[in-house]
């Protein structure tokens, strides 16, 4: 039934030729500058719905056509003016829209998808963080989960810059989801050694949603959701081409870029290609952090067809990092200052192809999307044993889900939806085994309601999920990150070998409220309060063995994790500056954790450690300022804190530092050869963080220091950009309380010199 599935909406382009055009209907209209009515030339008109777009010409005039009969968000969007996000409805063949864009000295608002209908971020009911294209072209972190801690509220698990996961409001791994541009990423992520397979090179922004967002998309989201949306298509018959390179000095770390897209009357393609290659790295006192090497491949491809009756999406990504693993058996073998990875690697493949479609039908649209995920995960240890490879598994996935819009008006919107995922595990030849073969079916049902009342917003939503899991009988498992060993003697008669057997179906609820009041134009308040559950993961049900250096045991019983979380935030604007405050209580139900026995494992390694439950909450708070001092100088900070307590008491494990960041940037109008020239100062302080949690030992507070400069300018009529960094500048000795080397004595990147240099053809 699936390929069939799958088949269908593939063929759903050729489908839209065969029924014809049924209007040529155009938007057209002019932008102009508040303040004078002079026509914008350049400005971005998008409609997210239909990934279609233009530019305005010399005059400020534009014009989309092919437009259907539907209520459609139109965005425009020019750097140093505020953007316009309309709503209207196209029900003649001409439609015009004529829009004035005042001059503002702070970022803006978005369009934002994540939060089940496109509109304006301030106009949503649930608070949806987001790095916009010209964020994200600045930031000059090595890893996207760096990247993503810039947002107030998120942090970031790392063993090295190849290998980190994200953290949102305390909660990470299985708590967190990943949408790889609306697809749900699957890829072993129930450990801090096995990242999310995500690339953002090409990126066009990323939204983050903090708090439960099960009622959206199930499983996995009670924690938060992260969504990389894929870059633009090129505006309406034009081709374009980029390419970088950027340059690391810590890592001696090379990452090139190209990309090539173009959009004619009623399609689009796009090809973007990367490469990027790291060297063990150097802490702040200079020394190499053995094997936290390495290098990556990427590939995306996209074509769409774009007509009057809806949007037909294909996408193709493949990812290929090899990810050296710093461990004790590792830090003897390696040699350092070198790229290859040769010991103690993870060799990780993955293929993403998916459909995402949208049909205009009368007053109704529909969303029919479907992925399939082939994830393949490996890890080499040393080549010279008799086992270099010791886990071999692959982790195949097809999703799918669909959207019915309901006829809205001005002031309602209906939706109700299904989703679904079959996915399976399989384990090879290698000796160890991370999770066992298993088996998982989701479905789900959903509805989301929309409604505004004067200044009040209202959302409402409710959901049904259910889970099928099926572990057929075999051996249990485990690995160790050393070397596995040839039996040397015959185990002994009456012995006999762990098996495991699960077939479990999980079932729940999910609702949500959220109410957004608007007490002016420049002053709102939201609240949320919202459900979330997490079914427990493999290895939380079957381990039985070595995982890294503690004997783990699962437990085939465990209950889902179950969340309560009310959240309260106020926002304010003007065209100087923009002011965010929000708090936060989740109250988390069952709650997974690990914890040491007094049993002995049975290979003497130590005490086993199982999974347990119990209640637990988490609470806090961010603070967000960003000021515009006069046209030249800009003022940012913003401050986050986050505390995780079991009820029976302890701490919860990966609760990051309270941190306060601000930076103050200067800026000029140039001249002739260089265009907005700048130079931002960064300063970050991490508080001590005082209550570890069972496994983890107190981290001393620490502060880092970052300058960057940066301009536009133009080689031979192209566009060019070049940034200089340096983060860390005064190459502080440091470890941050989420790093994974913190209990091998290895210590986070030091001094880093980044030099970016990008050319638009």
């Amino acid at each position: 039934m699936i390929r069939y599935i799958l088949a269908i909406l593939l063929l759903l382009p050729q489908f839209s030729y065969a029924i014809g055009e049924i209007k040529n209907n155009t938007l057209t209209g002019r932008v102009t500058d508040s303040a004078d009515g002079v026509g914008l030339p350049g400005v971005s008109i998008f409609i997210p719905e239909l990934q279609k777009g233009t530019v305005s010409d010399a005059n400020g005039s534009y014009q989309l056509a092919n437009l259907p009969n539907s209520k459609i968000t139109v965005q425009f969007s020019f750097i140093g003016y505020e953007s316009s996000i309309n709503t209207i409805s196209i029900v003649k063949e001409n439609t015009k829209l004529d829009i004035s864009l005042p001059f503002t000295s702070v970022t803006t608002q978005d369009v934002v998808v994540s939060g089940g209908f496109p509109s304006a971020q301030h106009e949503n009911t649930v608070k949806i963080s987001v790095l916009s294209n010209e964020e994200l072209k600045l930031l000059s972190n090595t890893s996207l989960g760096e990247k993503l801690a810039n947002i107030p509220g998120v942090d970031v698990i790392s063993r090295s810059p190849g290998v980190s996961t994200p953290v949102i409001r305390g909660l990470s791994l299985n708590n967190i989801l990943f949408l790889n541009n609306g697809v749900r990423m699957e890829n072993f992520q129930f450990s801090t050694d096995h990242p999310f397979l995500v690339n953002d090179q090409g990126a066009d922004h990323i939204e983050v949603i903090k708090g439960p967002a099960s009622l959206l998309y199930g499983s996995d989201a009670m924690g938060g959701v992260i969504n990389i949306l894929h870059e633009k298509p090129a505006p309406s018959n034009t081709l374009e081409a980029d390419i970088s390179s950027h340059f690391y000095s810590a890592s001696q770390g090379i990452v090139s870029n190209v990309g090539v897209k173009e959009s004619r009357k009623n399609w689009f393609w796009m090809l973007r290609a990367n490469q990027q290659s790291h060297k063990d790295y150097k802490d702040g006192g200079r020394d190499y952090v053995p094997n936290s090497r390495f290098n990556s491949k990427g590939l995306q491809l996209g074509f769409g067809l774009v007509k009057n009756i809806g949007s037909f999406k294909i996408y193709y990504d493949y990812l290929r990092p090899k990810l050296g693993m710093t461990t004790g058996e590792s830090v003897s073998l390696v040699d350092t200052d070198k790229r290859t990875n040769n010991y103690w690697y993870q060799d990780l493949t993955q293929h993403i192809l998916s459909s995402r479609n949208r049909l205009f039908l009368g007053n109704y649209k529909l969303e029919l999307n479907a992925a399939y995920q082939a994830n393949q995960r490996r890890l080499n240890g040393d080549p010279d044993s008799d086992n270099f490879r010791l886990v071999d598994m692959d982790l195949n996935t097809f999703t799918y889900d669909s959207k019915l819009y309901f006829p809205s008006s001005d002031t309602n919107e209906f939706l109700v939806g299904i989703q679904g995922m079959h996915q399976s595990n399989t384990n090879h030849e290698a000796p160890n085994r991370i999770i066992p073969d298993a088996k998982i079916d989701d479905f789900s049902v959903f509805s989301l309601f929309k409604k505004d009342i004067n200044r009040i917003g209202l959302q409402l939503g409710l959901r049904y999920d259910h889970r099928s899991l099926y572990v057929p009988e075999q051996e249990a498992g485990g690995h160790s990150h050393a070397e596995a060993e040839e039996e040397e003697h015959e185990e002994d008669e009456d012995h006999e070998e762990e098996t495991i057997h699960i077939n479990r179906n999980f079932d729940n609820m999910n609702a949500s409220l959220g109410i957004t009041y608007h007490l002016n134009d420049k002053l709102l308040f939201r609240s949320n309060i919202a459900t979330g559950f997490r079914a427990p993961n493999l290895a939380e049900l079957s381990q039985n063995g070595l995982h890294g250096d503690r004997y783990e045991v699962g437990d085939t019983n465990l209950d889902p994790q179950r969340s309560l979380e009310s959240d309260l935030g106020v926002h304010y604007h003007s065209n100087i500056h923009t002011l965010d405050f929000s708090l936060f209580y989740n109250r988390v139900y069952d709650y997974i954790y690990l914890s040491p026995t007094n049993e002995i494992a049975p290979d003497d390694s130590g005490f086993i450690y199982r999974y347990s439950q119990q209640d637990a909450k988490l609470y806090g708070g961010e603070l967000a300022l960003d000021l515009a001092l006069n046209s030249f100088i800009k003022y940012q900070a913003n401050y986050a804190m986050v505390i995780g307590k079991k009820d029976q008491g302890g701490r919860l494990p990966y609760i990051p530092q309270h941190k306060f960041k601000n930076s103050i940037r200067f800026s000029a109008k140039g001249n002739r050869f260089f265009k907005s020239p700048f130079v931002n100062l960064s300063w970050k302080h991490a508080f001590e963080q005082k209550h570890p949690s069972q496994f983890e030992t107190k981290t001393a507070a620490y502060d880092l220091v970052a300058i960057q400069a940066g301009s536009n300018f133009k080689i031979a009529k192209l566009e060019s950009n070049l940034l200089l960094s340096v983060d860390n500048l005064f190459n502080e000795k440091y470890v941050d309380h989420l790093s994974s080397l913190k209990m091998l004595g290895f210590y986070n990147p030091g001094r880093n010199f980044n030099v970016k240099f990008t050319l638009k053809i």
